[in-house]
């Protein structure tokens, strides 16, 4: 099968997967400015205003953009999102490699990603890194999950790599972050998955 010869049609494609066709081409708009540099620009990104709220709403509880600002901490969750000019936008890494592969395959592939963020380490940790984030998956709520429950699927899955040295590969990779409300209300350690990640059924 041949792909689609416009890049912003093939990150349309992937994104269909996950959302509704109209709100996947914009999407993909949105995604393709982001991928031009580091960082993005509210005024960058090229849809109408109401568009543009809409989009970046849903970029971010996707956690497809970051707001650079945030209030006290470096979680995702403690970012403030403003729709104003001049306000700047990250992408997760992983989550720019898997869109920056979708712009030229048209598909969501997560492992690839994965495996490509984490590629300077060494083999074993790659593989026990995917097999936790798989074995994971079905363990997270709202892409969410605490530290002691990650121990314990970790330890049943027969991962034999400490899974702090995990964690903190995957929070450096933006596979997964800290999260800051769940982890002082309770006095547990929480963690974000990237959601993007799981939009792929295969990675499992």
């Amino acid at each position: 099968m041949q792909t689609d010869k416009d890049p912003i049609n093939r990150l349309a494609g992937a994104l269909s997967a996950q959302l509704a066709a109209d709100d996947a081409q914009k999407m993909a708009h949105l995604v393709n400015a982001a991928l031009r540099s580091e960082n993005v620009y509210t005024e960058q990104i090229p849809l109408s205003d109401e568009e543009k709220h809409d989009c970046l709403l849903m970029a971010f509880e996707e956690r497809i953009l970051i707001p650079v600002r945030s209030q006290q901490t470096g979680s995702w969750e403690d970012r403030v999102l403003r729709f104003a000019p001049e306000e700047m936008f990250f992408m997760p890494h992983v989550a720019r490699i898997l869109f920056e592969n979708a712009r030229e395959t048209g598909t969501i592939d997560a492992e690839t990603a994965v495996r490509q963020v984490l590629s300077h380490h060494a083999p074993e940790h790659i593989e026990q890194s995917i097999l936790f984030l798989k074995q994971m998956k079905p363990h997270t709520k709202s892409c969410m999950a605490e530290g002691g429950l990650m121990s314990a699927v970790a330890q049943g899955g027969g991962i034999s790599i400490e899974v702090h040295d995990i964690v903190d590969t995957c929070v450096v990779a933006g596979i997964m972050n800290p999260c800051t409300r769940g982890s002082s209300m309770q006095g547990l350690a929480w963690y974000e998955f990237h959601p993007c990640l799981y939009w792929d059924h295969k990675f499992e």
